[in-house]
């Protein structure tokens, strides 16, 4: 029984995609090198000792390379393509901008007159106004920015940009 089992496991095996090649890495015939190169190209036969005879690369006739490319087009003909005269238009293009002018879609004319910006004849505001008191900011004019330090101390920048650190006696910590 135990000799039809090893065959029945030999033959599922052996229909296992890359089992020839585990039984090749693994296993060799008596009096063989298991550390022989393996292959039969050229550089192989070379290796082991073998004749090696290559056919040599023959030059062939005509010329392979291609011709140059063609050059792009100018402007210039790329213009004469679309409208058949180099400054003029047609009727499906329309007339060309002349030399030295700018397209606009009319938005000079409304800075002009102050459409854009709220309507103010052109004129921007001189100051925002300031809104921090809606946010929570009541310091007064001239009054420091404090900033709170993990180690219980205060950093205050005072307006004229000198920087201190002093110690907060507002918060005790219990333990």
């Amino acid at each position: 029984m135990r000799k039809a089992a090893l065959l029945g496991l030999c033959m599922i095996v052996s229909g296992c995609a890359g089992f020839d090649k585990f039984v090749s890495d693994t296993a060799t015939l008596p009096g063989e090198n298991p550390n022989a190169t393996t292959g039969d190209e050229l550089n192989m036969r070379r290796i082991r000792g073998q004749s090696a005879v290559d056919v040599p690369i023959l030059p062939e006739g005509g010329n392979m390379w291609p011709g140059p490319p063609t050059p792009l087009p100018t402007l210039e003909d790329v213009e004469k393509d679309r409208s058949g005269t180099v400054l003029g238009g047609d009727a499906a293009t329309g007339p060309q901008l002349p030399d030295g002018e700018e397209m606009s879609i009319g938005e000079k004319e409304d800075i002009r007159h102050g459409v854009i910006g709220g309507g103010t004849a052109g004129k921007l505001p001189d100051a925002e106004p300031d809104v921090s008191s809606k946010y929570g900011a009541h310091r007064g004019v001239g009054a420091p920015i404090e900033i709170p330090n993990d180690d219980g101390t205060i950093t205050l920048i005072q307006p004229d940009g000198s920087v201190s650190t002093i110690k907060d006696n507002r918060s005790t910590v219990h333990h």
